[in-house]
């Protein structure tokens, strides 16, 4: 990846962080969005403070992002802020606004505002993040996977309409954390998984992202599992 220019929002996040670094080692200039952009480690060419349910601050991000280093070649979104709702009856209107704002439509945002730049380039990718809460369901995430579950259609639609422009879309589902995976969940992926572990940020998922952003895959409108076997039966 050479030359290009790759958008990460969420990109200083656990798994974020795996994922720009994937990007960086292949050659990407990597520019990080996230509302914590101090988290970026060195060796990234730039992180941006940036809110994506904010319309605004979107667009004057991917306006530096041009304006500094030429174009976008991929864009990654995977930002998406978590709510666990503990049971369906708990689910409030604010939990399905909250996760939707931060979620499909700040995906689809990100998509609009980057389409023109990915085009003008002779096309490129995006890589949209969901999650197994939704294409498998997981009790007491149901405003979380719902919001996975419509960046999933939303990237669908994009791959039927962009591919004329040379711009595959898909969509990534990973099981993977940096750390001590002690969290309830965490361990049930891991007693799920044939191979008895989750994934690393870095060389399981973002080595996956690399692939997609590859300028030689011919692949779109596809969800891939990087999730260790832990979804056989999907």
């Amino acid at each position: 990846m050479s030359g290009e220019v790759a958008v990460v929002t969420g990109g200083t996040g656990n798994v974020g962080r795996g994922v720009c670094r994937a990007l960086t080692k292949d050659g990407a200039t990597v520019v990080a969005l996230d509302l914590n952009a101090s988290r970026a480690p060195k060796g990234w060419e730039r992180s941006i403070e940036c809110d994506v349910t904010d319309p605004a601050a979107c667009a004057s991000a991917v306006n530096e992002v041009v304006s500094d280093f030429g174009g976008v070649n991929t864009l990654v979104n995977m930002a998406q802020r978590i709510v666990i709702d503990t049971d369906m009856l708990r689910v409030t209107d604010d939990d399905m606004r909250v996760s939707f704002e931060s979620g499909p439509i700040a995906t689809l945002r990100m998509m609009q505002l980057c389409y023109p730049h990915i085009k003008a380039r002779g096309g490129g990718a995006i890589i949209n993040f969901a999650s197994e809460a939704g294409t498998a369901g997981q009790p007491g995430m149901a405003a979380y996977a719902a919001a996975k579950e419509a960046i999933r259609g939303i990237t669908k639609v994009a791959a039927l309409e962009w591919g004329r422009d040379n711009i595959r879309v898909n969509t990534v589902c990973p099981i993977a954390f940096w750390g001590s995976p002690d969290h309830p969940l965490l361990q049930e992926a891991i007693a799920r998984s044939p191979m008895g572990r989750i994934g690393n940020p870095e060389t399981d998922i973002g080595s996956a992202v690399v692939f997609l952003a590859g300028p030689g895959t011919f692949i779109t409108g596809r969800t891939l599992h990087v999730d260790g076997g832990t979804g056989t039966w999907r």
